[in-house]
């Protein structure tokens, strides 16, 4: 049965202050963990790879592993708006949501920022990659590398883009991105996982 479609201001303006509130947790400190999940389970869907959610799990936060899937090892790694504080902007929307005793009070003031040159998505990824790679040493190796790019205005990676020699001598075991509703895998090592073995745009 479907839920009743809320008709005054007063019930209106509760479902903003839930939807809100669990805005505000899933991009919390707090909601850290559920994110990360919450970004393989739309990785595997795009990829129409057949799982349950009670496969993926969060490694214990000082690990360098985000998320276990099977035999996959994930550190996941957004890639935002440069200079936009989301966070921030979230915060204040909440605030000012719950804050509210009626519709018109949740109009506040907007968000100045730059709109973001077009950048190519791959060559986004390739830097991101390079600037990562001393931090994890030899654990790489083990680690399949998902990048979530919510930035505008980013390419959606092209198989011709691929320069899987290049990506190989970075050390990691894979490298992944989620853009929107497309996934793909950019790179894997013959010993990753198969499922991304087999999805490899390089392959």
């Amino acid at each position: 049965m479907s839920k009743p479609v809320p008709q005054t201001e007063d019930e209106i303006l509760e479902v903003m202050k839930r939807s809100w509130e669990a805005d505000f947790h899933f991009f919390s400190n707090r909601g850290k963990e559920e994110r990360e999940r919450w970004v393989v389970t739309e990785f595997l869907s795009s990829l129409t790879i057949p799982f349950s959610v009670e496969e993926l799990r969060s490694d214990e936060q000082s690990s360098k592993v985000d998320v276990i899937f099977r035999d996959a090892r994930f550190q996941i790694k957004e890639i935002v708006e440069p200079n936009r504080k989301r966070g921030d902007e979230i915060k204040a929307t909440y605030n000012l949501v719950m804050n509210a005793n009626k519709l018109a009070e949740t109009i506040g003031p907007g968000f100045v920022y730059d709109v973001p040159t077009s950048v190519n998505g791959y060559e986004l990824i390739r830097e991101r990659v390079n600037s990562l790679s001393a931090k994890y040493g030899t654990d790489k190796r083990t680690l399949d590398l998902l990048f979530y790019v919510t930035r505008t205005y980013a390419s959606i990676v092209k198989k011709n883009e691929i320069n899987a020699e290049e990506l190989s001598l970075f050390g990691w075991r894979s490298i992944s991105c989620l853009m929107g509703n497309h996934a793909c895998v950019l790179f894997a090592q013959p010993d990753a996982p198969s499922f991304l073995v087999a999805n490899g745009l390089e392959a």
